[in-house]
């Protein structure tokens, strides 16, 4: 499995721990260095502060090779600005919503063999303000009043991306609110202070197994 990482403070978090437990090895590329990009059939592309339509080499070449990789039938999981690579791979718009969404909130999900074992409704983490359309041949598998489209997949599961974080651990919460507080400074309904989202680490284990339950499906695809 390969990870891709696209800023210091956002890395695999709670994906270790589940590559732990599956005896999966991985490695892990830090794009934000330029480091030569690759992949095994197992792919997670992480989060990052950038945009999927910013003008940063390292990001058109994360497109570029995404979307190679995809059309090879390989799997692909993306998170936040991940999901919006990805999208954006699969030739869908990627765009600022106007909004942000920060903190613990609810989504909805939807049936898909992806999403066999999670609750209708789930926990998650949330920091994005970017969107995108519906990519041509995926399903909606999430979403909720903020942002319609929270995730997507390709039919057979083997592409997929969430705008939120379940992969969220203690530490990786702790790093993105040292890192990047300054996104928290803007005027939405759907953002949390930093108290609010602190206090939400109770649902950290939920929102992991969350993860673990959907990666132990993608996996074995």
């Amino acid at each position: 499995m390969t990870i891709w990482q696209n800023v210091p403070f956002e890395d695999e978090a709670a994906i270790k721990e589940w590559a732990n437990k599956n005896n999966i090895k991985y490695s892990v590329i830090k794009c934000y260095e330029n480091e030569p990009l690759y992949a095994d059939d197992l792919l997670i592309v992480l989060g990052g502060s950038m945009s999927a339509y910013d003008d940063i080499d390292f990001i058109k070449k994360e497109i570029d090779f995404l979307e190679n990789h995809i059309k090879e039938g390989k799997k692909g999981f993306g998170i936040c600005l991940g999901a919006q690579l990805i999208a954006k791979a699969l030739k869908a718009e990627v765009y600022s919503s106007k909004t942000r969404e920060i903190g613990w909130r609810e989504i909805e999900v939807f049936p898909h063999i992806l999403t066999s074992n999670l609750k209708p409704k789930q926990m998650v983490f949330h920091w994005h303000g970017d969107t995108f359309d519906l990519p041509k041949n995926t399903i909606r598998l999430a979403s909720n009043d903020a942002f319609i489209n929270q995730a997507f997949a390709t039919k057979n599961g083997f592409v997929v991306g969430t705008q939120f974080h379940f992969e969220t651990n203690g530490g990786s919460l702790k790093s993105i609110l040292k890192e990047d507080s300054e996104y928290l400074n803007f005027d939405s309904p759907y953002i949390q202070n930093i108290e609010e989202i602190k206090e939400g680490k109770k649902y950290i284990k939920e929102t992991n197994r969350a993860l673990f339950d959907l990666l132990d499906v993608w996996k074995n695809l």
